[in-house]
């Protein structure tokens, strides 16, 4: 007849067991393809198509958070976003945005601002 105390020794240590060695995990396993679509899918909603050219940024004007060129990589669930935005606002947005996709574990958001191009510039103070 086992005790109280045995009892409780044999759950701990099946806790323990499963968690160091991930037996008891049920975690789906990252889609890194499926979040790249994703962040991709959301930055055309709020941005509007994802370009190409610089061109169409400009012809825009600075009233509009349009997205001049962005690429989404996925790896192990880490998202880097690289590329050129006209403001800091813009490129603050695309990382929650991507920030908000399932399984989406950090955003490394490596965005430039447009040279010379930015709405919110008339807020930046010299350093």
């Amino acid at each position: 007849m086992t005790t109280y105390r045995e009892t409780c020794a044999a759950i701990v240590s099946s806790i323990a067991i499963c968690a160091l060695f991930g037996a008891c995990q049920s975690a789906k396993p990252i889609d890194d393809a499926a979040i790249t679509r994703g962040v991709k899918a959301k930055l055309a909603a709020v941005f509007g198509p994802i370009e190409d050219k610089q061109v169409s940024q400009l012809d825009r004007g600075a009233n509009q958070q349009t997205i001049t060129y962005i690429a989404v990589h996925s790896v192990n669930g880490v998202v880097t976003l690289t590329g050129e935005v006209g403001s800091k606002k813009a490129k603050a947005r695309a990382g929650e945005l991507a920030r908000t996709v399932q399984q989406v574990v950090r955003v490394i958001n490596n965005i430039s601002l447009a040279p010379g191009y930015s709405d919110d510039a008339v807020n930046d103070k010299p350093l």
